[in-house]
């Protein structure tokens, strides 16, 4: 992983995330249908978040994340170091909203209270897609795609880092546990991590020429309509608008990186390179917050969705509070990975005091 490299895909991170914020904010609920052909690439970029994340896990697997405890503790921290915030933002922005205009909520806005209890308690522990379930933390759509990238975690740190029966057991288990529709999309998750593993079987310099007929091919689908060519899924038993062409998109994703690694990347200057080290320490936090921010604006705003000053304050009012609060949960990540190594040590110190016989936590 290069610096180049490494900067490329966070430009490529950050792009995904600000595509799924557009995409929302296009619908009439926001800006009035102002740009209402990107409504359509929301679901592509959680597909090139899926490859991207594959293909990052098996970097730092493979260079720094050697140990289950060291690989548990950063997928948990990375998770709920914004998760936690998300859920509280969620929680107070959809009761203010839902409270000053109900009609801008949909069916959401029809959940009981015990409905919207589970809705967040499922989603804490991931199992909100879990087979027929559709379950999402209040009104935070996006939360949908953090059960499945979740669940791929556990599966892939069973897989490599137990051995024996307790690798079965566990993958089992999680398989079990996750469900049909989250392991169908598996197979985009695992091309990332197949593009880590077979970078070097490209050529050096070759990058470029594959590079360039992975983005043509993506935009010729993408002009002779892409998802609507395939058939999508109407059923809970399937993941949300499913069709095959998440496989075509998320190939085509993990052969551009490929190209990628092997492709002479030009550096920016050092004012462009921090800009997008920035941006790309909000993507997560953007995607995860944007869409509660959406709805509180979009109820607070004066005058009309249709009206286009309405969309665009809608737009940088949502972006103002997203990006700091991004930035700001983003540097929680270490503090909390911190603090779970710590515990599980005294917990590990504990348990193998002589007083208890001498027993390890293996």
């Amino acid at each position: 992983m290069t610096q180049a490299l490494s900067l490329y895909l966070d430009a490529l991170r950050f792009g995904a995330a600000f595509t799924v914020f557009v995409s929302h904010w296009a619908g009439a609920r926001y800006s009035g249908g102002l740009l209402w052909r990107a409504t359509g690439y929301g679901r592509t970029s959680v597909i090139v978040f899926f490859v991207l994340s594959g293909f990052v896990i098996a970097w730092v697997t493979e260079t720094r994340e050697r140990t289950f405890e060291d690989y548990a503790f950063s997928r948990i921290a990375r998770l709920y170091s914004v998760i936690v915030p998300a859920f509280l933002l969620s929680a107070v922005l959809d009761r203010l909203a839902i409270a000053i205009d109900p009609q801008l909520y949909g069916p959401e806005l029809r959940l009981s209270p015990a409905e919207h209890f589970l809705g967040y308690a499922l989603s804490a522990v991931f199992l909100g897609e879990s087979w027929g379930l559709t379950m999402l933390p209040g009104c935070n759509v996006p939360f949908w795609s953090l059960n499945y990238e979740a669940w791929y975690y556990v599966l892939f740190g069973a897989a490599l880092f137990l051995r024996g029966r307790r690798r079965t057991m566990a993958v089992v288990a999680a398989a079990l546990l996750s469900g049909p529709k989250i392991l169908l999309l598996l197979p985009i998750w695992l091309m990332g991590l197949l593009a880590w593993r077979w970078r070097a079987a490209l050529p050096a310099r070759r990058g470029a020429p594959l590079a360039l007929p992975a983005l043509a091919a993506f935009a010729a689908l993408e002009v002779l309509g892409g998802q609507q060519l395939f058939d999508e899924a109407t059923t809970p038993w399937l993941p949300f608008s499913f069709s095959a062409y998440d496989y075509v998109v998320g190939a085509l994703v993990a052969v551009f990186i490929t190209a990628l690694v092997n492709t002479p990347l030009r550096l920016p200057g050092d004012r462009e390179q921090r800009l997008i080290r920035w941006l790309a320490g909000t993507s997560f936090g953007l995607y995860l917050y944007h869409y509660p921010l959406l709805n509180f604006f979009g109820t607070v705003v004066p005058g009309s969705a249709a009206g286009t000053m309405h969309g665009m304050l809608v737009f940088g009012l949502t972006l103002v509070v997203a990006l700091p609060l991004a930035r700001l949960t983003e540097q929680w990540k270490k503090p909390l990975r911190r603090i779970l190594h710590s515990g599980f040590d005294a917990a590990r110190r504990k348990y193998r005091d002589p007083a208890t016989g001498g027993r390890g936590l293996s």
